[in-house]
């Protein structure tokens, strides 16, 4: 085989590798609280965003506007046609995008959504890899912000987006410097005013909603919605019936997760780990129904009481919309970015007139609109409101225990003094309003978020200063393996991987995503995350027991889809024949198939070329005999069947001396 041919067969494999790029997107979660299940009768709504911990988002204020006739919206990957007049909206925009992950308009509008994995994604995704043209569409982000700037009512922005939705699809990533195959997904929205909320989940073109006047509900990285919704798309059903995902003579009790949730096996773990988050959410809701307080949607927003947790390291932001009834109150949109655990919820008002510029800027890359798989990181700048929030958590995160209580012990004094400062400026703005005096109220409600925000400022850098100057014990056990080690693989070209210590225990700062920390060594002396069982790191060390290098282990499970016709087991030798058929890759439901060749058990890739494999180890493992750190091995059920193919890789990662 050429050299050109084995880097394209180890091109395909990339794709798939560090399926730690994949677990950051799958923990957003979002929830409400309707008038009846509140303390003081407003509706309440709260949204936690986790992104990759480069993806900075400031916060955004963009007033009423008229747009002349035949006007075109810039989107990033596509360009739609601008409507006469936007609403003014404020939202939570990661520094890439022109959307919102959590957002509010001047009609008291709030709309947060989540990323999904459906049957049509996949379809998508394999399409895609095949080289065949896909319609790009706008990112679920752009989608909540368009319903904010064109509906007055949580109904008009559901009719918005849904539109848009079967025009355009959505198709694209979702994750700056990711392509769609890693950054891709389908959306889900709850969207509400103060007097309803409504869930839409989509797939591709298609989509469903759910009303909801009364009570209480949450979402997370899932579809929800079985068979009971009250608006969707006109082609739902017989779509999934002409693709054989619903039963024909089952449609009067269609079910729309089950017919459209996709059954991959890395989507299936994606599924239970958000119905986990969703249903401690739920719980924390049903807990307080009736009396549910800004200070309990805080706390939810805050909980790490599951797995993976609501509050996680990798949460971008987090935002709290107080949303009244009557004119004689206002709308407050708490939002704190990073960490809630480790970050401060400030006040700011959609029917102000501007926000402190601090908050709007990102890190050194800027704030600008472009292709997430076009774009570069974003790093720290002391000059942003977020960065120096992030830098706060990345901090608190070394010993969480420890320091977590002190972060908490000052800004919860911060958080009370500014909710016991609202009820005063709320009455004078709502005077001011009255007689007319918008511009006068507006300034009002400027001049209290930018007393806050500073006051919150002070606090992160005091509390940035504090900890930079903590001494940080470290282990005699684990000092030579502290340090930089340099990746040459995918995405992490040239990418320095950080192993530090984290609440007393090694750790490694994968760059632009998280830092993971690692259970001790097995017999092997394989370090795995404690996060997943698939992804763990080794140390090589030299004859004099120097650290000189890392290995990034990565193991993806490839369920079996059929075995080969027995009329072509003639002439195979007996030993080679339960493994021989096709196996689809978890991510874009792409076939591989294991075939002989040469004598050899061989894998066929996507693009039709063909690795052959060498006899197994004594671990079971079969390597490929053009890459001895990529092999096989296969997983059987109680019968003794092959059920799955598990492809292990390693990545060599030198140490930066």
């Amino acid at each position: 085989m050429t050299i050109i041919k084995k880097i394209s067969v180890l091109a395909i494999i990339f794709v798939f590798i560090l399926n730690i790029s994949v677990i950051l997107i799958n923990a957003c979660d979002t929830w409400i609280a309707l008038p009846d299940a509140t303390e003081n009768g407003f509706t309440i709504f709260g949204k936690n965003s986790d992104r990759p911990l480069f993806d900075c988002q400031p916060l955004m204020f963009y007033p009423r506007k008229t747009w002349p006739v035949g006007s075109k919206l810039n989107l990033g990957r596509l360009t739609v046609p601008q409507v006469e007049e936007t609403y003014a909206t404020m939202g939570s925009s990661p520094y890439w995008c022109w959307g919102y992950e959590e957002g509010i308009n001047e009609y008291s509008v709030v709309i947060g959504n989540e990323g999904i994995w459906t049957k049509v994604f996949t379809e998508e995704i394999a399409a895609y890899i095949e080289g065949k043209e896909q319609k790009y569409g706008p990112t679920g982000m752009d989608l909540v912000r368009l319903g904010l700037e064109r509906g007055k009512t949580a109904y008009e922005a559901l009719k918005v987006i849904a539109g848009l939705t079967e025009k355009h699809g959505q198709f694209g990533s979702g994750i700056p410097t990711i392509s769609v195959i890693a950054g891709g997904y389908h959306n889900s929205y709850i969207i509400t005013d103060p007097n309803e909320a409504w869930v839409l989940e989509t797939a591709g073109n298609h989509w469903v909603a759910k009303r909801f006047s009364t009570g209480i509900t949450s979402i997370s990285n899932t579809l929800s919605i079985e068979t009971d919704w009250d608006l969707a798309s006109s082609e739902l059903v017989d779509h999934s019936t002409e693709k054989g995902w619903w039963p024909r003579d089952k449609i009067d009790v269609f079910d729309f997760t089950e017919a459209y949730s996709d059954d991959t096996t890395a989507s299936k773990e994606k599924r239970m780990n958000a119905l986990e988050r969703a249903m401690c959410s739920r719980n924390l809701l049903i807990e307080k129904e009736g009396d549910i307080t800004l200070d309990w949607m805080k706390q939810i927003a805050r909980d790490r009481s599951s797995t993976p947790s609501i509050d996680l390291d990798q949460t971008a932001s987090s935002g709290i919309a107080i949303l009244p009834k009557t004119t004689e109150e206002i709308p407050v949109f708490w939002w704190c970015p990073a960490t809630p655990s480790n970050s401060c919820y400030v006040p700011f008002f959609i029917h102000g007139s501007k926000l402190p510029e601090i908050v709007s800027k990102a890190g050194t890359y800027g704030k600008m609109i472009d292709w997430p798989s076009k774009v570069k990181a974003d790093e720290f700048s002391s000059e942003s409101y977020w960065w120096l929030f992030r830098d706060l958590c990345d901090k608190v995160r070394i010993n969480y225990e420890e320091r977590n209580p002190v972060v908490r012990a000052e800004f919860d004094l911060l958080e009370k003094a500014f909710e016991s400062g609202i009820p005063n400026v709320v009455k004078r703005v709502v005077e001011l309003r009255k007689a007319g005096e918008d511009n006068s109220a507006a300034k009002v409600l400027d001049d209290y978020t930018a007393e806050c925000v500073q006051k919150a400022l002070d606090k992160v850098n005091e509390l940035r200063k504090r900890f930079e100057e903590m001494v940080i014990e470290v282990p005699k056990e684990y000092e030579p393996y502290l340090g930089k080690y340099i990746a040459n693989f995918g995405q992490f070209i040239d990418k320095e991987f950080i192993v530090l210590i984290q609440n007393g225990h090694l750790a490694v700062d994968v760059p632009g995503q998280m830092v993971f920390e690692l259970n001790e060594p097995d017999e092997e002396g394989l370090w795995y995350f404690t996060i997943t069982h698939t992804v763990a790191v080794s140390f090589e060390i030299d004859d004099e027991s120097r650290v000189t290098g890392m290995k990034m282990h990565q193991t993806t499970e490839i369920p079996r889809k059929d075995i080969q016709s027995e009329g072509t087991f003639e002439d195979i030798p007996e030993e080679f024949v339960p493994y021989l058929g096709k196996y689809v890759l978890p991510v874009g439901n792409v076939e591989m198939t294991l075939l002989m060749q040469n004598d050899h058990l061989a894998l066929e890739m996507p693009n039709k070329i063909i690795i052959e494999l060498r006899p197994p180890d004594n671990q079971g493992k079969w390597y490929f005999t053009i890459d001895d750190k990529t092999s096989v091995s296969f997983e059987k059920d109680d019968t003794g069947k092959v059920k799955a193919m598990k492809l292990h890789q390693a990545f060599e990662l030198p140490k930066n001396k």
